[in-house]
């Protein structure tokens, strides 16, 4: 069983850490003594802005000016890439924007989508792919629906590159950290905020691993041991 306590009004509360699994019990005992989220690497957590059927007339099949891509919840793939996309029904991939009315829905800086919504039955809760800089650049900006969640940089000089903050929140022992900490099929900025996470050095020396080049469970091996787990994927 698992819980997780919303904020009531006028007081925040942090999320019940509780583990799903008796072999989870020395996770959660780490967790509760993780003192770094993400504000402490200068990101921040908000839900995407658009709302799609508030917005039908300016959704469009073919691109014209004034138009901005717009980015799903299916652009993030389960192996977390970024696949730009608009395949199920109603995702029109442009948006008309009428500026500056709608200038609060462009998004013009890279980040970390993660998909709002996965059950507990996934092999993954946290599905994250990095918005790429360059795609942003091309078309001066995105139009991000509701159903993702949207990690940014909130200081001026974030402590690392997205990339780093994707692959952290793509690794098997996060995902695991997540599920002892939720308790419904959302995934939620506050909880994303709340989340333990391992210290700034341990997320600086990530960012320098993807730099190398090195491989992937290296740089999941990292990870894991801030948690003090060797092998975070076992215990699934």
């Amino acid at each position: 069983m698992i819980c997780s306590l919303a904020s009531q009004k006028g007081v925040s509360e942090s999320p019940w850490v509780l583990p799903r699994t008796a072999e989870q019990i020395p996770l959660t005992r780490r967790l509760r003594s993780m003192p770094h989220r993400l504000r402490d690497y200068g990101y921040g957590v908000s839900t995407g802005p658009l709302v799609w059927n508030r917005h039908k007339q300016q959704l469009h099949a073919e691109r014209s000016d004034g138009c901005y891509p717009v980015i799903w919840a299916e652009a993030v793939a389960s192996d977390g890439r970024f696949v730009w996309r608009s395949e199920k029904r109603n995702h029109a991939p442009w948006f008309r924007a009428e500026r500056p009315k709608d200038d609060w829905l462009i998004v013009d800086q890279p980040c970390v989508l993660l998909q709002r919504t996965t059950a507990k039955e996934q092999r993954r809760r946290l599905i994250a792919a990095e918005l790429p800089e360059k795609f942003v650049r091309t078309h001066v900006g995105v139009v991000i629906e509701n159903h993702l969640n949207m990690v940014r940089a909130v200081a001026a000089r974030p402590l690392v590159a997205p990339a780093a903050i994707a692959a952290l929140l793509n690794s098997a022992v996060v995902d695991e950290a997540f599920r002892c900490i939720n308790g419904s099929v959302a995934v939620s900025a506050f909880e994303l905020e709340e989340l333990p996470l391992p210290s700034p050095a341990v997320i600086e020396k990530v960012a320098r691993l993807i730099s190398s080049g090195v491989a992937a469970n290296q740089i999941e091996a990292v990870i894991a041991a801030a948690y003090l787990r060797q092998n975070a994927s076992a215990a699934r």
